[in-house]
């Protein structure tokens, strides 16, 4: 009499093992899919350019800079 209960309760045992292993992997629950994900842009926009006030300014440090690595080529080992 044990050995037949003891089938029976492992039987119900597996059973229960299986159906909640389906609930958590397999079925997709009708409740959590209508709600929506809210999502996070992280990226930056860009709305438009700003005029500079005096580009002579900036036009002679990029001259100056390209002078400068054009003398210093071969030791300039970096990237940027």
């Amino acid at each position: 009499m044990k050995r037949r209960l003891r089938r029976i309760v492992n039987f119900f045992a597996f059973n229960l093992l299986f159906f909640a292993l389906y609930l958590n992997f397999i079925h997709n629950d009708k409740s959590a899919a209508g709600i929506p994900v809210p999502t996070i842009q992280a990226t930056a926009s860009v709305v438009g350019t700003v005029p500079v006030s005096q580009p002579e300014k900036y036009l002679q440090q990029k001259t100056g800079e390209a002078s400068q690595s054009g003398s210093n080529q071969g030791t300039n080992l970096s990237i940027n």
